[in-house]
């Protein structure tokens, strides 16, 4: 889809009739840039796009409960004042998707009443098709087709805006809530699921059906399985309702985190906390995995327990053995041959009774009586070599031991500073300042508090799977013996495999788009990294929970390591990535939104950036503000070539702004 011309009337900031042409490919003058501060309408810009296409009332990032009015209010307000007879409010998109052109409009009916609440309905909506010269009024066909262009679940990762720059290089839950809603979106496996869920509600009812004709400990056995189910299911939801929670937990937490920045006496105190917060986090992780391989050793703790009756057994077998069976090391047929012969191998000959003979016999006797104790032997060597695997355990599990120690050594320590920090910030006089980090504190305890209870059901529901998974087991063997109905049975293990094949398949999906996430995420760092970037990080992980990751070149995680710069160069690099797998190709062929994307890059992260984005698109729609596109990002975009259009948005009148088109090479840009 390549964007040729948006016209607004009375939509948003935009009063009146207004037009806005994009470059494109076709003189590979393919970047349009629209600068304007904050509040002029560029996000207006992309809400109007996204409302011609889909009939979208909102953002993805406007809250659910947020009035947000599509209609000019200077417009609204010169209907009430005159004819009150109501405006309309009416975006047109004139676009080309695989050489065939169209024209979509839609509107909205809206007016202001006494109270000044303004009332909108959705008005209409065409599409104009030139090349069969067609229009079409029927909305769900044109929803259709339009969703056959762009599939209206991955349209948001076409759009780039600070804020979700920001959540993505938070190692938080939102981040996690971000990166699996994207995953999940680009499966496109809803009637997969769907299914799913009908199947899960077949075995439920089929397990039911089977209580009702089943008796004795067959039906005891069905009963326990669909409690625990129903257990199992309990805990998902407690869950989730907790994931909830804490994302909200995080989210005040990051806001007020922002007004504490405003108190500038403490800032010192403020970003150490954050330091020692973020430390404290990643040792957790640390010490949740030292735990972890103490957990895994357990099952080497009862061989371990042996030891002492390992050298025990040891001891008596040496004393069954004795010292012969160290000394015999000859073959018994080779001793017996030069006893017949009277000849040594060295070519000695020896008479029977001299002491020649009567050594070579007691040797002979020696490796007789070894032969007869072989299994001895091999039982002693077999113990001897688990004492030797035992005593690297020992070192091994001492090693665990001082980790986990040491862990929590550091993680005591970190919540130590934490705390006296918290009551330097008690004390200051600032009576806001106090009341803020006094509630702070009770979120971060609540954060807590609510990790634990996640960590809980996580345990309780391992545990909880092993009971039906027992349960399971008991009930393959009753099945045969019971006599139970055999139709209602067999119904059950087709539901129970289709429920299991279903399961592997978006496995196997999903597994495959976070493969291709990784990869493409990878190549899109590495582009716009410097140097010293490349050198250190290596590659882009997805990991189990959905959060972002990076490792060095020896393989080793490198997040923590990596500068607040660095970060939202990953965040770009991963969204694009979202925006490319979406797309399909390497080379998207959708409009590319990007409203404030420069946020903290440094000078080599934004030409980077401003040199990359142009490979892997074929239109690019920036949205800036002067603080960030200033005369360096100028001339680059000069230097290559590639602006088709620039517009500035200019603030007339309140609730106005104009669109004029300018020259980049003659407009200053640092007004």
């Amino acid at each position: 889809m390549i964007i040729n011309r948006l016209t607004l009337h009375n939509f948003r900031q935009f009063y009146g009739t207004q037009t806005l042409e994009f470059g494109n490919q076709s003189n590979n003058q393919l970047v349009t840039i629209i600068l304007g501060e904050n509040g002029r309408g560029k996000t207006g810009v992309y809400r109007a796009i996204l409302f011609a296409l889909y009939g979208d009332l909102l953002l993805e990032q406007d809250s659910s409960d947020s009035e947000v009015i599509l209609t000019n209010i200077k417009a609204l307000q010169e209907d009430y004042n005159n004819e009150h007879k109501g405006v309309v409010c009416k975006v047109s998109l004139d676009f080309h998707h695989e050489r065939e052109h169209f024209l979509i409009e839609r509107s909205i009916y809206s007016i202001m009443e006494n109270n000044e609440k303004v009332i909108e309905r959705l008005k209409d909506v065409k599409l104009y098709h030139y090349e069969q010269e067609k229009m079409i009024h029927d909305e769900d066909q044109i929803n259709q087709m339009i969703n056959k262009m762009l599939d209206a679940r991955v349209k948001n990762y076409f759009f780039f805006d600070g804020e979700r720059i920001e959540r993505l290089t938070r190692a938080s839950l939102q981040q996690r809530n971000e990166i699996a809603t994207g995953i999940k979106n680009l499966l496109k496996i809803d009637h997969l699921l769907k299914t799913k869920d009908v199947l899960v509600h077949v075995q439920k009812q089929v397990t039911k059906e089977l209580q009702k004709h089943s008796t004795g400990e067959y039906q005891k056995k069905l009963k326990e399985k669909l409690r625990l189910d129903e257990e199992l299911e309990k805990n998902r939801k407690e869950k989730s309702q907790l994931f909830q929670q804490l994302s909200s937990v995080e989210a005040s937490i990051i806001s007020i985190d922002e007004k504490l920045n405003m108190f500038q006496e403490k800032i010192d105190e403020i970003g150490k906390r954050k330091e020692l917060e973020n430390r404290y986090e990643k040792v957790q992780q640390e010490y949740e995995y030292a735990f972890q391989r103490l957990q895994e050793f357990n099952s080497t703790l009862q061989l371990m327990l042996s030891k002492d009756s390992l050298y025990a057994v040891k001891s008596q077998i040496d004393i069954l053995l004795g010292e012969e069976s160290e000394k015999s090391f000859v073959s018994l047929e080779l001793i017996e041959q030069i006893l017949r012969d009277f000849t040594c191998i060295c070519g000695t000959t020896f008479t029977e009774g001299s002491k020649e003979y009567d050594a070579l016999k007691g040797l002979q006797r020696a490796v007789e009586y070894k032969l007869e104790k072989a299994d001895y032997l091999e039982l002693k060597a077999n113990i001897m070599r688990l004492i030797g695997f035992l005593e690297d355990k020992d070192k091994h599990l001492q090693y665990l031991l001082e980790s986990v120690n040491q862990k929590e050594q550091e993680l005591e320590e970190i919540r130590s500073q934490i705390e006296y920090i918290n009551q330097q910030l008690k004390d200051t006089k600032i009576e806001d300042l106090d009341q803020i980090n006094a509630q702070r504190e009770r979120l971060v305890q609540q954060k807590i508090e609510i990790g634990v209870q996640i960590r809980q059901l996580d345990e309780d529901y391992e545990t909880l799977q092993a009971k039906r998974e027992q349960s399971n087991l008991a009930l393959r063997d009753l099945k045969v013996k019971s006599g139970v109905h055999q139709q209602l049975i067999r119904k059950q293990e087709e539901v129970t495999k289709a429920i299991k094949v279903i399961d592997e398949l978006i496995q196997q999906f999903e597994k495959d788009v976070i493969s291709d996430l990784e990869i493409t995420s990878t190549q899109n760092l590495h582009y716009i990294l410097d140097d010293s970037g490349r050198m250190n990080i290596k590659q882009v992980k997805v990991l189990p929970d959905y959060s972002l990751e990076v490792v060095n070149h020896f393989g080793q995680p490198f997040l923590a390591n990596i500068s607040q710069g660095q970060r939202q160069v990953l965040s770009l690099s991963f969204i694009t990535a979202l925006a490319q797998v979406a797309g399909g190709t390497e080379t998207l062929e959708m409009p590319l939104f990007m409203d404030t994307p420069f946020g903290r890059l440094s000078g080599k992260h934004q030409m980077n950036l401003l040199s990359f984005i142009p490979k892997v698109c074929s239109q690019w729609i920036l949205l800036v503000t002067d603080k960030e596109f200033g005369e360096n990002e100028k001339r680059c975009f000069l230097k290559q070539g590639q602006v088709g259009k620039f517009y500035v948005l200019e603030s007339v009148e309140p609730g106005v702004t104009q669109i004029i088109e300018r020259s980049l090479e003659m407009t200053n840009v640092t007004m």
